[in-house]
């Protein structure tokens, strides 16, 4: 009788033809791939700045050409620009910042330099994408709704955004607040991968103090995120509930507090500067530590900083209240803590010019951005000094200085920094 033999590679090559019968959804969509998955955040990021970039450019014009019809737009309302102006806003930092240096980078890169396969939890980590793309839809659809979209400010302060009589579109700025809350929930269920790859899934042989800076930066943010997102959570679904059901958690005229509102989002808002700020700072060491072709300096130091920056960054909120009528002596005591946390960010930036200093630099593309992102932060440190005192916010308080300040402490770390 003739005997069959099986040849060693068939069954192997039937399950690599097997694998490239992958339908498209099932590779790219529904993928727990954590490579397809960081991508998916950063296109997401990418065409969720287009769109901001759009609202931006439109509302400008309206700047430069009050009245005038704005190309590719057409006339801006005061309604439309408030929520152009919102949105930019919103989009920009929550969508964007957030998705691309914490989502898509920390997806991509945190197995890849811990050494194991995946995320932990890879089917929570497509469940967080999901999530996100959720709430960049419901976000989207906020604006096209009738009534037009939410017009109160991306820091969404009542009674403003909690009164459909003052904000005039109580559907839109319902949705608004459904997607913010969206997203969140996503990035408390990415926050927890990263952390537990990190933590968990090193290669054999990997300590703590081996670990890559940049995967540090990223498990130190979202430790940050998921610390400080609950009070905000908790009145996301305060404020939504003032504008649906007839609460008065932020309406003065029933017994409510506004201020209570200040300090839950800036309580979260603060700490959220950080979550985007240190990975981009640690995306720019791994970077000037390749092309200046030296061991970072100070690696524990620049360690112990980011976890002091860290904590400080849980003390800093009420800088932003100066004028909302807070105790003087509170306003000092903001005050000090805003500037002490000016040292440990110092810090790192002193420590990134000690690596550049003796080495064999080459000046790269990705070099020349991380050199810019050093330079357009201090800026941006620079003017967050005087913003920091509160005998000099008062002035400053509301002016051009305040978006000057924002801007080129977020355009580095949003675009240059990516």
């Amino acid at each position: 009788m003739a005997e069959t033999i099986e040849h060693p590679g068939h069954e192997a090559g039937h399950d690599a033809h097997h694998h490239e019968e992958m339908s498209f959804w099932s590779k790219y969509v529904f993928s727990t791939d954590h490579k397809i998955i960081g991508m998916q955040y950063m296109f997401t990021g990418m065409a969720m700045a287009l769109i901001g970039g759009f609202f931006s450019y439109a509302f400008r014009m309206q700047l430069a050409f009050p009245g005038m019809e704005v190309p590719g737009f057409g006339i801006v309302s005061p309604a439309d620009y408030n929520a152009l102006v919102t949105n930019h806003g919103t989009i920009m930092i929550f969508w964007v910042a957030m998705p691309v240096l914490i989502a898509a980078f920390g997806n991509f890169l945190i197995p890849l330099m811990v050494g194991c396969d995946d995320m932990v939890f890879p089917k929570i980590n497509r469940l967080s994408y999901q999530i996100f793309l959720l709430s960049a839809i419901v976000l989207l659809v906020s604006l096209v709704v009738p009534n037009g979209g939410f017009g109160g400010a991306w820091t969404a302060y009542p009674p403003l955004s909690a009164n459909p009589n003052y904000s005039l579109t109580p559907l839109g700025s319902s949705l608004w607040v459904v997607a913010v809350g969206l997203e969140f929930i996503a990035f408390l269920l990415g926050g927890i991968n990263f952390i537990t790859t990190a933590m968990n899934s090193r290669a054999p042989g990997m300590k703590l103090y081996d670990v890559p800076i940049a995967v540090w930066m990223i498990v130190v943010a979202s430790i940050l995120f998921m610390a400080s997102v609950g009070p905000l959570l908790a009145g996301a679904i305060m404020l939504f509930m003032d504008q649906n059901i007839g609460t008065h958690f932020f309406d003065p005229a029933y017994g409510g507090d506004p201020i209570l509102w200040q300090h839950l989002f800036w309580f979260f808002g603060h700490p959220e500067v950080y979550v985007v700020l240190l990975p981009a700072l640690g995306f720019t060491a791994e970077i000037i530590t390749v092309f200046a072709r030296k061991k970072l300096f100070a690696y524990r130091t620049v360690l112990y900083t980011t976890f002091g920056t860290g904590v400080l960054s849980f003390t800093v909120w009420a800088h932003h209240q100066f004028i909302a009528g807070i105790d003087p002596r509170m306003a000092h005591v903001f005050t000090i803590t805003t500037l002490l946390i000016s040292i440990p960010i110092a810090e790192m930036l002193f420590v990134y010019v000690a690596t550049l200093y003796g080495g064999s630099i080459r000046f790269t593309v990705p070099m020349l951005w991380a050199l810019s992102f050093l330079f357009e932060f201090l800026i941006g440190g620079v003017t967050g000094i005087f913003l920091g005192a509160s005998g000099a916010d008062i002035y400053f308080h509301d002016t051009y200085f305040v978006l000057a300040h924002f801007h080129y402490t977020f355009y580095p770390i949003a675009i240059v920094g990516t």
